[in-house]
């Protein structure tokens, strides 16, 4: 029987940032792993993948009792990957959950996965949640999403959008009624058919500038749903990042 949907998390060691950051470790864990026992909570998910090229990451997938699936080399992306490996497997929609999304909120994947099975015209879904940190704003690896009244995306950046004419408190975003800033959470749900087809198109001009694969999309008229939630998800692309959370505890 074909699964409704799936998770799939894709993992290489070549980060440009922080090279191998998925297997550093956190509180006695790797990176990978708390993020593949966060999928595993998610009720919506029939199963949870992890996609790598890695022997290494392999190796280290088994230890935590994942399965993994291995593919090329040339991924270009992680959607590319996820594309690849879900080629080997059966389900509706796929899900793309980033490996540096440790603590990746149930709500993320389980919103915009009813949306989806609510509209079969819905072909990718994604999550997004309000700035509440002002460091947030200006920082290029918080990236952020300006949506249509009808709830697709208009364009994912890693600069401020929409850049504010009128006055807006930084130093109070939770209160701001003027304007509101929106983050994009690391997670893409596709049906089959348009994750081949984004597999197959090319890289757009859009896409290598802002290094973000989801503008592949509309860059080539593919809408993206984009549904908010109201809890965070804390991404690790720094060292400081990892540092934040280690102190957290």
């Amino acid at each position: 029987m074909e699964q409704i949907a799936i998770g799939i998390i894709p993992a290489r060691l070549s980060s440009e940032r922080m090279p191998g950051k998925v297997l550093y470790p956190l509180w006695g864990k790797t990176l990978l792993q708390h993020t593949y026992e966060h999928a595993r909570r998610i009720k919506s998910l029939q199963a949870v993948y992890i996609a790598t090229d890695s022997e290494k990451i392999a190796r280290e997938a088994e230890k935590f009792g994942a399965q993994c699936l291995m593919t090329s080399a040339n991924c270009r992306t992680g959607s590319d990957r996820v594309a690849e490996a879900a080629e080997k497997l059966s389900a509706e929609i796929i899900v793309n959950i980033q490996a540096d999304e440790p603590f990746l909120p149930s709500e993320a994947v389980e919103k915009p996965l009813a949306v989806m099975l609510e509209n079969d015209s819905i072909q990718c879904a994604t999550a997004a949640t309000r700035i509440r940190k002002k460091e947030e704003l200006y920082d290029p690896n918080v990236v952020k999403v300006i949506c249509r009244l009808s709830g697709e995306a208009l364009y994912f950046s890693r600069s401020l959008i929409p850049f504010p004419r009128i006055y807006f408190n930084q130093d109070n975003l939770r209160q701001s009624k003027r304007v509101c800033f929106y983050k994009h959470i690391g997670v893409y749900l596709f049906r089959r058919a348009l994750l081949r087809t984004f597999a197959h198109l090319a890289s757009s001009p859009l896409e290598k500038v802002e290094k973000l694969e989801q503008l592949r999309l509309l860059e080539n008229g593919y809408p993206i749903r984009v549904v908010f939630i109201k809890k965070d998800s804390f991404c690790v692309d720094t060292i400081k990042d990892l540092e934040k959370l280690e102190r957290s505890k």
